[in-house]
């Protein structure tokens, strides 16, 4: 019999910085639909460049979706389209990472 699949964010409805560097750097290097590989130090990057020291120890599930909603934004205020590029690759991998 298999077991649910564990939600991201889990039965809390948070994750610790420390358990969400883990997870970004057991995170594969390419998701599908991202358009690019990204190494470990880019993925334990991402942590610190999204989620800074305003989010405080704990990332909650409302935090998280909040954070993609404001690069979506961005996203729309780009002025160039390589900067909509990197941003919407961001967001891919921001969304790909919780389905895991």
């Amino acid at each position: 019999m298999e077991t649910p699949k564990q939600d991201f964010f889990g039965k809390k409805g948070y994750v610790s910085r420390i358990e969400l560097k883990q997870k970004l750097r057991d995170a594969p290097s390419k998701f599908s639909g991202s358009g690019r590989r990204y190494t470990r130090q880019e993925r334990v990057k991402v942590e610190k460049e999204m989620f800074g020291n305003k989010y405080g120890n704990y990332i909650s599930n409302q935090e998280y979706k909040n954070r993609i909603r404001r690069l979506e934004k961005e996203r729309y205020n780009a002025k160039k389209s390589s900067e909509k590029i990197e941003i919407n690759k961001k967001i891919t991998f921001l969304k790909n990472l919780t389905e895991l």
